[in-house]
């Protein structure tokens, strides 16, 4: 028997003040005022949107950091 390893992708940005993660698949998503309130925030949100039992609920979570860059054209 082989196991897979299960990742959850969420992509982070900053909206109004807060980190905010977004996981398209499944799609749920949560926010948080630093960092460290949004990874225990995401740890919540896989146990809550998940059944006991589901391997998902056990998946890692990679948080992709978008951070928006503003070009000067002269």
């Amino acid at each position: 028997m082989t196991f897979v390893a299960m990742e959850l992708n969420f992509d982070v940005h900053e909206e109004d003040g807060m980190l905010v993660a977004v996981c398209q698949d499944p799609d749920m998503a949560t926010h948080g005022r630093t960092l460290e309130e949004l990874i225990q925030m995401v740890k919540e949100l896989i146990q809550c949107h998940f059944d006991e039992g589901d391997a998902r609920r056990t998946a890692k979570a990679r948080l992709h950091f978008h951070e928006e860059s503003i070009l000067a054209y002269s």
